[in-house]
């Protein structure tokens, strides 16, 4: 019988998927060759046959039809089901219940949060002492899963988790483990689709003169009912990184770090410096990056296409022929103008002078956002602060789903800016129509009270089928989340 080593060349990509710093595929010879040597060297173990028997546990009670004792279980539910069933392992007596509907609260977390209950979770990640020494993350990872369980809340994922998670020092199958579990699946559109949604609800009740009324119902930002119960089977899509992405990343991080870097200092120089002014300039800086990232990519793409023309082996990359968000967005409105009876000479100057409405833009809701949160970063700037933030990020998945979450856990800065703006900053900018509660670490009590005040109104219905389903001790911690996948990696 071949081994897997035999199939498999020791300087092929090895199959486990696992990659190296720079985003390329580590060889089969620096990663499984050898535990693939020793597994093959021991005994084979048999398998345990699978039956319908395997998708029922406990807790188990006497069935009502053969009356045997602790024989009647729960059959393994789908998460997101509106009914669950109890079927007896001696004959197969079936039974339905209706689970009654939820509505939960939105808490999204930001990343630091996720990487720091891998620390406390992983016994052999170098921080897990210092993070384990501070009792709030014990008791955070107990009251979050206490609320999940309870079906009361929902943490859902986002590209955001994914894409830092793949350049971050933790194992990426950890950190996606961990968000997948507290979200049940459940993902956020991405960024720049909700902009996309909002400018064009926007756009043509511009056009119209009428003002948009916004919804922030979850169907804006998210495919799935979040409103659904959690806890069964979920179907995790294994989205390993493709060739060369985290390499990528790295390289968007450490260009942006550098423009981010730049803009600080011209911040840090700016003379008579007016928040109100610098909310008004980052407004408006939409339409400017929108055209210049189109002008950007048309300019390559005929590079791209003068290369191929000279050259058919050229060897060209996605991101030269698939044009940018910054496309869509100025097609659509060319088209929703088109609709509404502009002539096309009249078009681009109708476009222009929408990107030029200050006034009108700042009812967007996650133009209004970012452009607040960057000209408060701006002032802090202007005022001395010399250290400049690490990334955008926080402004971009913040001014995305502030206005869809009733709560968020986040940075100490992004916190202050969002809810403690000061005084002489006028109350249209202070962002008190998103009414989400915001905590971060010097607010972290209040976050533990939120959470511990959620699960205290449980309806009692709702308990008692928490309690048939997963028994007195639903609520409990899975403190081995992280040990288990380890294992099941190797």
């Amino acid at each position: 019988m071949e081994t897997k080593d035999e199939k498999i060349g020791r300087n092929d990509p090895c199959p486990c998927g696992d990659i190296k710093p720079d985003g390329t595929p580590k060889k089969y010879k620096k990663c499984c060759l050898d535990k693939d040597k020793k597994k093959s060297a021991e005994p084979k173990k048999v398998r345990p046959t699978f039956s319908r028997k395997n998708l029922i546990s406990g807790p188990y009670k006497q069935c009502p039809k053969c009356l045997t004792a602790d024989s009647f279980g729960v059959m393994m539910m789908t998460s997101g089901s509106q009914n669950y069933s109890r079927e007896c392992i001696k004959c197969w007596y079936q039974k339905g219940y209706k689970l009654p509907q939820v509505k939960k609260k939105i808490l999204y977390l930001d990343q630091f949060v996720i990487s720091n209950l891998v620390k406390l979770l992983d016994k052999d990640h170098k921080s897990h002492a210092k993070i384990k020494a501070d009792p709030f993350w014990e008791s955070l990872f107990i009251k979050l899963e206490a609320a999940i369980r309870s079906q009361t809340i929902v943490c859902p994922d986002s590209s955001y988790h994914r894409d830092e998670s793949l350049v971050g020092d933790i194992n990426f199958k950890l950190m996606k483990r961990l968000y997948e579990h507290f979200s049940g699946g459940k993902t956020l559109h991405e960024g720049y689709l909700i902009e996309q949604f909002q400018i064009y609800d926007h756009f043509e009740n511009w056009l119209e003169g009428k003002k948009t009324d916004f919804s922030y119902d979850q169907k804006s930002i998210s495919h799935e009912d979040l409103d659904t119960w959690s806890g069964g089977i979920q179907v995790s899509v294994n989205m390993r990184p493709f060739l060369g992405e985290i390499g990528k990343l790295k390289a968007s991080n450490a260009s942006t770090k550098e423009q981010f870097q730049s803009i600080w200092t011209s911040w840090q120089s700016e003379k008579n410096f007016s928040y109100v002014n610098k909310v008004r300039e980052e407004t408006l800086g939409l339409g400017k990056g929108l055209l210049a990232q189109f002008d950007t990519f048309r300019k390559r793409k005929q590079e791209v296409i003068e290369k191929f023309a000279a050259d058919p082996t050229y060897k060209f990359e996605l991101d030269d022929i698939i044009p940018p968000p910054s496309s869509n967005i100025l097609e659509t409105l060319y088209k929703k103008a088109q609709r509404h009876g502009i002539s096309e000479e009249n078009i681009p100057r109708k476009i222009f002078d929408y990107f030029n409405d200050v006034d009108a833009l700042l009812d967007i809701p996650k133009i209004k956002i970012s452009s607040i949160m960057f000209a408060s970063l701006a002032r802090k700037a202007n005022l001395g602060q010399k250290r400049v933030p690490k990334s955008f990020v926080d402004v971009s998945f913040i001014s995305s789903y502030m206005p869809y979450c009733d709560a968020m856990f986040v940075d100490i800065e992004s916190s202050v800016i969002l809810r403690e703006p000061p005084v002489e900053i006028p109350e249209k900018l202070k962002l008190k129509e998103f009414p989400a509660k915001i905590f971060s670490l010097n607010k972290r009590q209040a976050l533990l009270d939120y959470l511990d005040e959620l699960v205290a109104n449980v309806p009692e219905e709702q308990i008692t089928i928490l309690k048939d389903i997963h028994g007195d001790d639903y609520a409990k911690p899975y403190w081995q989340i992280i040990e288990h996948e380890k294992r099941d990696r190797d």
